[in-house]
C-alpha cells in the first residue's frame, strides 16, 4: 500500500510540471475513482487524497512539495468520515502529530518531535474536557 501511494505521489509530481493538474484513479477498478491528486493554488504542493477502503469517502489527504518532502498529512483511522490523526511537517520532517483518540471530533493528544524521529514532548486530555492534563515532557529527562 504505502509503496504504491508513493508510486502514486511521484506520478501526481510528474506530472504536475504541467499547467493544472488533476487526476485520478481507481485503483480497485470498480470505475469508481478512489484516489485524487491536484496542485495547491500556490503551485507549491502537490495534494492527494485517498479513499483507502473504497467506500466513496476521503480517509486520507497529503500535501508534498514538489520536491517530494512531506508538508501535511490526515488520516480517518476508523473511517467515521471525520479525519482523526493529523502529521504537520517542517522542512520534510515531521514535527508535531495531533490525535483524536476518542474520535469525538476534538485533538486530546499532541506528540512533539525533535529532528522527526525523536519525542520531545507529549502532552494529553485525559478527561476530554479541551484541557492539557498530563505533559511528558522528554527533552528534559536525563
Amino acid at each position: 500500500m504505502k509503496t504504491a501511494f508513493f508510486f502514486f505521489v511521484f506520478f501526481c509530481v510528474i506530472i504536475s510540471m504541467g499547467a493544472g493538474l488533476e487526476y485520478e484513479a481507481d485503483s480497485n477498478k470498480d470505475g469508481k475513482p478512489d484516489k485524487w491528486c491536484t496542485v495547491s493554488e500556490d503551485g507549491k504542493r502537490i495534494i492527494t487524497w485517498l479513499d483507502r477502503n473504497y467506500n466513496g469517502i476521503v480517509d486520507y489527504k497529503s500535501e508534498y512539495f514538489r520536491n517530494g518532502k512531506p508538508f501535511y498529512e490526515e488520516f480517518d483511522h476508523n473511517y467515521d468520515g471525520k479525519m482523526d490523526t493529523f502529521y504537520y511537517y517542517q522542512n520534510g520532517l515531521l514535527e508535531k502529530e495531533e490525535i483524536d483518540t476518542n474520535y469525538d471530533g476534538e485533538i486530546d493528544v499532541w506528540v512533539y518531535l525533535y529532528k522527526g524521529i525523536y519525542v520531545q514532548k507529549i502532552e494529553k486530555d485525559v478527561d476530554f474536557d479541551g484541557k492539557v492534563d498530563k505533559i511528558k515532557d522528554y527533552s528534559k529527562s536525563k
